[in-house]
């Protein structure tokens, strides 16, 4: 799936240029065609990454398939039935919530019975268990959390797109704009001569749910060379949701109003945390800790008296 979904990036980057250059015409590949196309071999992905590790490798058999899902497709389908409760009826989001829902328990379930199991036969705590059997199958658990990472930027993925909300006004100081539980404030603005250009600045007051946010200073920047200016957006991050603030233009009379366009995007922090846990997931997968322990013990057999009896 990830060679296809390359293939996919590589056809809609390559497409216009080939169509350009063997027919002459001219064809723009936007975002509808990588949404479109990206989304269902991500859905597949993640479905995939729920089912390939609870499938015994040459021991595949109904029982088994029954034995190792039914838990994991149970806590999915109440998930999935309880977020549509909730209010989620998009059918995109609701599947890949639900899908993101059997790869967490199913990792979850199989984690746990593995605990268990240790603990039943070497009577050791659940977190060294947890640490034994990692270490004793560093691919497999490595695997499981490098799935989570990828869960968690699929979670974020799918709830950003799905549900971020937007708004553009033109304020005089002290007038305001609402977005969900978010007001901002226009103060005013100010500027000021940088050795390479001239800087101009919107002073915002934010608050979330009647809490202040504090002064929000967007701004855009004139260099004498580029006819248009670069903006620079401020932004106040959370794990629950992002909001972005931009300074589009202003009047040039007195500079007394200015435009801004206020966005609201939820759990785009979770894409950047699934991130460095797949990262983690990969240091646990290559990160030589079975030979760490064999050489500590080697260690201790050498240093070990003669006289002393050895142990297991």
């Amino acid at each position: 799936m990830l060679v296809a979904a390359l293939f996919t990036i590589f056809l809609g980057t390559v497409f216009p240029l080939l169509s350009e250059a063997i027919a002459g015409l001219k064809v723009s590949v936007g975002a509808p065609y990588f949404n479109g196309v990206m989304g269902p071999l991500f859905l597949v992905l993640v479905f995939l990454m729920g089912v390939g590790p609870l499938v015994a490798w040459r021991r595949a058999s109904w029982d088994n398939l029954r034995r190792n899902f039914l838990w994991p497709a149970a806590v999915a389908l109440g998930a999935g039935t309880g977020l549509a409760a909730w209010g989620l009826r998009d059918a995109y989001p609701l599947l890949a919530l639900t899908l993101c829902v059997l790869v967490a328990a199913g990792i979850a379930f199989d984690t746990a019975r593995a605990v268990r199991a240790r603990r039943a036969l070497a009577g050791e705590p659940p977190w060294r268990a947890l640490a034994t059997i990692t270490r004793r199958n560093q691919r497999r658990y490595g695997g499981y959390v490098v799935h989570l990472g990828v869960v968690l930027m699929v979670v974020g993925l799918t709830v950003s797109m799905s549900y971020s909300v937007e708004t553009e006004a033109t304020l005089d100081p002290g007038e305001s704009v609402e977005l969900g539980r978010y007001r901002v404030t226009f103060e005013g603005l100010r500027a000021s001569e940088q050795p390479t250009h001239l800087r101009v600045e919107g002073v915002f007051r934010a608050t979330r749910a009647g809490a202040d946010l504090g002064r929000l200073t967007p701004a855009l920047k004139y260099y004498p060379t580029q006819q248009s200016p670069i903006g620079r957006a401020e932004m106040r991050v959370s794990l629950v949701e992002d909001v972005y603030v931009i300074l589009s233009g202003f009047s040039d009379v007195g500079r007394r109003q200015a435009t801004l366009k206020l966005l609201v995007r939820p759990m785009v922090a979770w894409i950047w945390l699934g991130g460095l846990v797949l990262a983690l997931g990969t240091l646990v997968t290559v990160w030589p800790l079975r030979l760490a322990v064999a050489s500590r013990a080697g260690a201790a057999e050498v240093t070990r008296s003669p006289l002393e009896p050895a142990r297991d």
